[in-house]
């Protein structure tokens, strides 16, 4: 739980504007695999990290509103 937690704060202070409008994977405070399909993703994360449960997030366009 606690990597889940140190991995969402890295997600919510890095700066990501170059991969708006794709999926991200985050495992240990880094990014380890982007891209627009969700399934390549996860797949790419798990080959980079087998054992580690990544944190995955789609990164907002411009105009979405978060409240």
């Amino acid at each position: 739980m606690m990597e889940l937690m140190q991995n969402y704060s890295f997600f919510a202070k890095t700066e990501l504007s170059k991969f708006i409008g794709e999926w991200v994977a985050i495992c240990n405070q880094e990014i380890v695999a982007h891209g627009k399909v969700l399934k390549d993703v996860l797949r790419e994360a798990k080959q980079r990290y087998p054992r580690v449960k990544p944190l995955i997030v789609k990164v907002p366009e411009k105009e979405t509103m978060i409240f």
